[in-house]
């Protein structure tokens, strides 16, 4: 006689949209995709609209608050939390990202310096007079490493029970730092993946879970459409409001 033991999950998506215009653009855009496909794989589903960190109310502070999403009085019970921007697109056809790998208790996460590849990245950063190096992009928040990676923020698979505590060191160690700092964004990211990566606390994962289009659009060789790219990936990111306009007429 065999038993079978089934070990169900519990799985939540997060998103933070902070901000009347912000939060209604999310909602227009977002809101929809993200919440099907949480539906769809039996995961929680959660929008957080103000800061969790009460004691800093800066808009410079924002997106390090994504990393405390494993800090609040629900986190721990979840086995794991996905924490996706609010500027992603989910296509519905995407598989469960929290077991798509086994992730042995590290931060799932992609390597954007490998969009659209490795070499076409490069041309991409030559091309737009940025930095031409990962340790260099890291250097840039005065973070030295070497390394040849370059982690996305944008989508975090995270496991509260192992995670809140160093995601909490994270914060509390650079947040300060975060105020008007002069990289935006690019501080958070460079931040977090450097710990991350210090730390070896990291599973690269697909990059079809946080397929960047605004970089394919770059250097787009295969001169591809939005739809085509859409139907190619799982998780798209609009970052720095690339074709907000055309959202709404993907199919």
């Amino acid at each position: 006689m065999f038993i079978i033991i089934v070990i169900i999950m519990k799985v939540l998506l997060v998103t933070i949209a902070i901000g009347q215009q912000y939060l209604q653009e999310y909602n227009n855009l977002f809101y929809e995709s993200q919440s099907k496909y949480a539906l769809k794989n039996g995961y929680d589903f959660k929008v957080i609209t103000d800061f969790i960190d009460k004691r800093i109310i800066n808009k410079s502070a924002i997106s390090f608050n994504k990393i405390l999403v494993c800090n609040l009085e629900w986190s721990n019970n979840y086995d794991f939390i996905i924490f996706v921007d609010a500027d992603i697109l989910i296509n519905i056809n995407s598989p469960p990202i929290h077991n798509y790998v086994d992730y042995q208790g590290c931060v799932g996460i992609i390597d954007e310096y490998s969009q659209p590849s490795k070499e076409r990245r490069i041309k991409i950063q030559k091309k737009m007079g940025w930095e031409t190096t990962a340790s260099d992009y890291y250097k840039l928040c005065k973070l030295n490493i070497q390394t040849d990676m370059v982690f996305n923020t944008g989508v975090l698979v995270l496991q509260p029970k192992i995670h809140n505590e160093f995601l909490k060191y994270v914060y509390q160690k650079y947040i300060k730092y975060s105020i008007s700092h002069p990289r935006g964004f690019h501080f958070e990211q460079s931040c977090i993946g450097y710990e991350l990566q210090k730390n070896n606390l990291y599973k690269v994962i697909d990059n079809k879970f946080n397929a960047i289009w605004n970089l394919t659009k770059l250097d787009n060789n295969k001169s591809i459409t939005l739809n085509e790219y859409f139907n190619e990936n799982y998780f798209i990111h609009f970052a720095g409001r690339a074709d907000f306009d055309k959202i709404p007429k993907i199919k």
